[in-house]
């Protein structure tokens, strides 16, 4: 029931996503940064330390049993879904007993300069997540919805991690990305102990 409820969340951000104010049907697309960041570098991300490639990453192990448990996670199930740019990228669907759940993608056909584009219907930020360059993402407006981010990992690929509440009714922003970027550094610090 669980993963039914998170799925079904999922078709609806899609559905919200995929209109924009100019009437064209499609996927969520980026929007200019907002000039507001938790680094001092504005909308340009900051050099990323090494290369993290995700190619052959399995987003079900990203989060170990032990970081489950910081983020109250009680299962895993591999998904694909489509993040970027009309594209299926391997996911995880990690879900709660408490409403809610988080999402794990690696994405490796766009890179995070995606986000940082003019137009769309999201707005974005960057930031740092651990010691790699971030970018913030939430719907336009879609205050209390979800919140994503998606970290800088490799040239063309991101770690795209998002915080779904699926039945609690959480409404502020802040609170909702900052489990998005709780859960990323966990996911990030993870894939560095892959390679």
């Amino acid at each position: 029931m669980r993963i039914s409820k998170l799925a079904a969340v999922v078709v609806i951000a899609a559905a919200v996503s995929a209109c924009t104010t100019s009437g064209e049907k499609g996927n969520p697309t980026p929007a200019p940064s907002t000039g507001t960041s938790n680094s001092d570098s504005g909308s340009k991300l900051p050099d990323r330390p090494q290369a993290l490639k995700l190619d052959s990453v399995d987003t079900c192990k990203l989060l170990t049993t032990e970081q489950r448990k910081q983020i109250d996670v009680v299962s895993a199930d591999p998904v694909q879904l489509d993040l970027v740019d009309g594209k299926k990228s391997p996911s995880c669907d990690y879900s709660s007993d408490g409403g809610f759940g988080y999402q794990v993608g690696a994405v490796t056909h766009n890179g995070v300069s995606y986000w940082l584009q003019s137009g769309g219907n999201v707005d974005s930020k960057v930031i740092k997540v651990g010691d790699y360059g971030a970018v913030q993402v939430q719907l336009k407006g879609g205050s209390g919805f979800d919140c994503s981010v998606a970290v800088d990992v490799a040239d063309g690929q991101q770690l795209m991690v998002s915080y779904i509440p699926t039945t609690t009714k959480e409404k502020d922003q802040s609170v909702l990305c900052g489990k998005a970027e709780k859960a990323a550094g966990l996911a990030l610090s993870t894939l560095k102990t892959l390679k």
